[in-house]
């Protein structure tokens, strides 16, 4: 993911341990972060206390109820590992984009390729199999939170086989069963907290042969 252009203060930066909360669902917060490294996982609980996460961000990204009309947090955001943060406050943040352009270009760019894979993931959602949808979703991730692996595989990108579950909509056991395939076939592997990319050019090629052609 390509950065943001250099940002000016006032901003406080803040360091997040692995499992720090960024802010929880329902908080009053009026906040807009940059994240500088690491990885932030955005879940939601619903009534039931059932977790559906949306998605994993990686640096450069931009998030925050600060971006919306509101300022409740609609979802609750938990470090994924060390992670750097950025924190403006909504109106900081919006005066730099009204006299820089290129911020301005960069996070509409930004958002509308998050709703692009969001819409992909509704997609796959409606009308694949489990199969499909963590192929997919490990296609999108791969772009907005991917790494170096360091297990010597292409790319890992930061999930527990149980988050992925969530990502995806399934149980971790049909999961769990799916990834042993994929695992079996070449195309990935799976540590305790990284599924790992062994093949990054067939798995796009398997994701985007089961979209619809744009």
């Amino acid at each position: 993911m390509e950065s943001l252009p250099d940002l000016t203060p006032p901003f406080c930066s803040l360091s997040l341990a692995p499992g720090d909360v960024l802010y929880q669902q329902g908080q009053t917060e009026n906040h807009i972060y940059v994240i500088d490294s690491g990885h932030l996982k955005l879940e939601h609980v619903n009534t039931t206390g059932a977790a559906s996460i949306s998605a994993v961000l990686g640096a450069g990204e931009i998030l925050g109820p600060g971006l919306g009309k509101t300022a409740r947090a609609t979802q609750t955001v938990t470090a994924k590992g060390p992670t750097c943060v950025q924190r403006h406050t909504a109106k900081a943040f919006r005066a730099q984009l009204i006299n820089d352009h290129e911020l301005m270009a960069r996070v509409i760019e930004m958002l509308a390729h998050r709703q692009e894979i969001t819409e992909r993931r509704l997609y796959a959602l409606m009308t694949l199999g489990v199969r499909g949808r963590i192929a997919v979703a490990l296609h999108d991730l791969v772009g907005t939170a991917g790494g170096h692996c360091v297990h010597g595989h292409e790319v890992d990108v930061p999930l527990t086989q149980l988050e992925l579950a969530e990502l995806v909509g399934a149980s971790r056991p049909v999961v769990s069963s799916e990834l042993n395939e994929l695992r079996r076939e070449g195309l990935l592997d799976y540590t305790r907290g990284h599924i790992c990319v062994i093949d990054l050019k067939a798995l796009n090629a398997f994701s985007q042969s089961l979209l619809p052609n744009c």
